[in-house]
């Protein structure tokens, strides 16, 4: 065989083989991010009529989900939630954070915005969660000190992202029934893209679990369409005399509580 045609087989064989591993690289089922782009954009909580008609079913309404929530407390997390004001220490009506547990497991509306290395979620209520960060390329630091929303990493499992959250204080409610949790609490959270027809929606399926303030995990399901436009700007009691009068009430009651307890 000629060094010619010794030197073309070599190099047929190296094309093939760069060839055939271009084309695994774009297979989708082994990526770790599938079409991830994909997800980016601008999303509401999808109700009953944004539903009707596709088969996707949330759940666990905001009604609903107070009740599932109770059914697994603790003795002792009912009688705190049974002696909370829920004025005077609802942190999110004064305009401070409230966590994401509140509005789980996003609010009524965020951002979803892939960067490098993570996903940032913006949300509508920019007063209580915020911003909420997703890493994907590291896992939770040891030694976490307890925040508002916790820590969220992230992995792919087929197109599934599954997010781990951890690190949380205690000073949230787990729903507007001023259900209390522990710095125990754990949130898992499974999403997906889905469609049907022209509605392009994220499905998150969550399982919040704390072995301090539950009797055992519970789970419920809810969807986010995508809509067109941009997130508009909300800013909570921007008017000073609604927030004046709003915290002036709840203190008013506080102090009564105060004075029958004593």
């Amino acid at each position: 065989m000629s060094k010619t045609h010794t030197g073309t087989v070599a190099l047929t064989a190296l094309l093939s083989a760069g060839m055939l591993a271009g084309i695994a690289k774009a297979d989708p089922a082994d990526k770790e991010e599938p079409a991830s782009t994909d997800w980016n954009g601008f999303y509401t909580l999808a109700r009953a009529k944004d539903l009707a008609g596709t088969g996707f079913k949330t759940t666990a309404p905001d009604y609903d989900l107070d009740k599932l929530i109770v059914a697994h407390l603790q003795p002792w997390a009912k009688a705190k939630m049974q002696v909370t004001d829920g004025e005077a220490d609802d942190t999110g009506a004064v305009c401070k954070a409230d966590g994401i547990f509140r509005f789980p497991p996003f609010a009524g509306r965020f951002l979803w915005l892939p960067a490098p290395g993570k996903i940032v979620v913006v949300y509508g209520e920019i007063n209580t969660a915020g911003v909420r960060r997703i890493y994907l390329d590291r896992e939770h630091p040891k030694n976490l000190p307890p925040t508002w929303n916790g820590d969220s990493v992230g992995h792919w499992e087929g197109d599934a992202l599954v997010v781990d959250t951890t690190g949380f204080n205690s000073k949230s409610w787990l729903m507007s029934g001023m259900e209390p949790h522990s710095e125990e609490a754990h949130l898992t959270e499974r999403i997906r893209r889905v469609s049907s027809g022209d509605k392009v929606f994220l499905e998150v399926v969550s399982v919040v679990e704390d072995r301090e303030a539950l009797t055992s995990a519970y789970t419920f399901t809810r969807y986010y369409r995508k809509v067109d436009g941009e997130m508009p700007e909300n800013i909570c009691n921007e008017e000073l005399a609604v927030w004046k009068e709003f915290r002036n009430n709840a203190l008013k009651r506080q102090l009564e509580r105060a004075r029958e307890v004593k």
